[in-house]
């Protein structure tokens, strides 16, 4: 006759086996299909047993500054490289990209974790069920057991758009982490929206993304991140401003083609999120680049294709004046192919407007209370684009998207004082934060990579560089995120 404690003990024996079974890392279904990814009792243990071992991720020894064993010291530590888990979107936190090995589900980063160490992963990566219910967690939000979400509620942060990746990357400005990756566009998953620029209002409350391809203006929660509206824009929107009481909006129709090409800016209501009018002109070709001045007063555009500065009065949308951005530019509008003025920042007296010209590879400036190109024209590396003055009027920072560098202007004696070189690949836009101490660069990184551990797969990730303004103007950190970062708007402070 079996005796009664010894049938007790092998039922917990075995409703113990069971358990273990259910959550081992060889499981068909780590967790039950359709339940909530609980961290203690689904991830936490993974990452016990494959991961913390002597000269990994553990609080001791915290490899490349990673600690792998709380919530808290992987969430809101991260690694010396910035955020490791980006809340909502598992394809692009840079964790999974180093446990995935299957290019369909995310990027694949060497080295490759965690390293097959005998007994703790025996010699073996993470089953694919395991690495997808990771996935699942981070894409669920990548909550701890009380249901919080790291950094939902952040003061300072730079908005940047991913055009590569239809994504509006949120980075934390008091730790530079990457926070969040906001979806944009309504394109299918085949195409792109690609969102272009970026600009928040200066109240911070909402923002505003142009979708280049999709041919749309979108209006965000710059709080909650919430779509709250959009716009049909015409042939690719390019660059979008807003006023200084964020009641309304400009863009410009960035459109090159050779029959019949749109040649707007388009004025907008910001609360209807509907067009109340258009400015033309025949000579408005390809206008990017938009700057209101400080007083709000005038709106100024440069023109690629026609390679004229507009100066537009923005109490009735009349054009005040149209000036060249060299003599030799032609009165047809069909321009010389040789400046191609591409972005404008404007001084804080509203004087002069600095112009990049991406093919003459300098920066123009334009006298805008007596309309004339100055003859002082400042040389820089090669395409220069989104240039950016910085709020105390010192120094205008000039991204040189074919060398890889930034031009810093002296705006006192208007020379080149410093190029700072291996910023990036392929930088794009500047802006500066609201006291004036870190710029932030994104990067294109469309042909190469600065990320620590390059990674493989279609959609590489891009990079923003931070750069120490104050103490020499040099770069201090690489923030890595989804692909192809251009336009960029900082809160809190006045943007691009």
């Amino acid at each position: 006759m079996i005796n009664k404690k010894l049938i007790i003990l092998l039922f917990a024996l075995l409703t113990i086996t069971t358990i273990i079974s259910l959550n081992s890392c060889g499981s068909d279904s780590p967790v039950i299909p359709g339940s909530t990814v609980q961290y203690s009792r689904d991830i936490k243990p993974v990452f016990i047993q494959n991961c913390t071992f002597s000269g990994c991720h553990n609080p001791v020894d915290k490899g490349s500054g990673i600690d792998l064993t709380s919530w808290e010291s992987l969430m809101k530590n991260g690694s010396q490289y910035g955020s490791e888990v980006v809340p909502f979107n598992s394809r692009w936190s840079h964790l999974i990209q180093h446990i995935n090995n299957d290019t369909n589900l995310a990027p694949v980063a060497e080295p490759h974790m965690p390293l097959a160490r005998p007994p703790f992963t025996n010699g073996q990566p993470l089953p694919q069920n395991v690495v997808k219910l990771i996935m699942r967690w981070i894409d669920e939000g990548a909550k701890n057991d009380y249901g919080e979400v790291a950094y939902s509620n952040i003061p300072n942060k730079a908005f940047i758009t991913n055009q590569a990746a239809d994504f509006v990357a949120v980075v934390n400005l008091d730790n530079n982490y990457l926070t969040r990756l906001i979806k944009v566009g309504n394109s299918p998953s085949n195409s792109l929206a690609a969102p272009h620029v970026v600009i928040v209002d200066n109240q911070g409350y909402n923002f505003y993304v142009s979708l280049i391809r999709e041919g749309t203006i979108e209006k965000y929660n710059a709080l909650t991140y919430e779509k709250l509206g959009s716009l049909s824009a015409g042939v690719q929107p390019a660059h979008v401003v807003i006023s200084n009481d964020g009641s309304y909006g400009y863009f410009s129709n960035f459109d090159v083609s050779t029959s019949n090409p749109e040649t707007y800016i388009k004025r907008f209501n910001t609360g209807s999120m509907t067009v109340t009018d258009t400015i033309n002109e025949f000579r408005l070709k390809a206008p990017h680049g938009l700057r209101l001045t400080h007083d709000g007063n005038l709106l100024l555009t440069a023109t690629e294709v026609s390679e004229y500065v507009y100066v537009i009065r923005t109490s009735d949308n009349v054009i005040e004046d149209i000036v060249p951005v060299d003599d030799i530019v032609p009165p047809n509008g069909n321009g010389t192919n040789q400046f191609v003025p591409y972005q404008i920042a404007i001084t804080s007296d509203d004087r002069y407007a600095f112009i990049a010209c991406l093919k003459s590879n300098d920066v123009r400036i334009f006298d805008i209370q007596n309309r004339v190109m100055l003859i002082n024209n400042i040389p820089v590396e090669l395409n220069p684009l989104s240039l950016e003055i910085s709020p105390d009027g010192r120094w205008c920072y000039v991204p040189n998207r074919n060398s890889n560098s930034v031009s810093v202007i002296d705006m006192q004696t208007r020379t080149v004082v410093k190029t700072i070189s291996g910023v990036g690949v392929q930088p794009h836009t500047i802006d500066f934060t609201a006291d004036g101490h870190y710029a932030y660069v994104s990067c294109e990184s469309q042909s190469g990579t600065f990320v620590h551990h390059p990674a493989s797969g279609s959609n590489k990730p891009g990079t923003t560089a931070v750069i120490d303004v104050w103490n020499g103007h040099v770069k201090i950190k690489d923030i890595e995120m989804a692909s192809y970062p251009a336009g960029m708007s900082i809160t809190p402070g006045t943007g691009n």
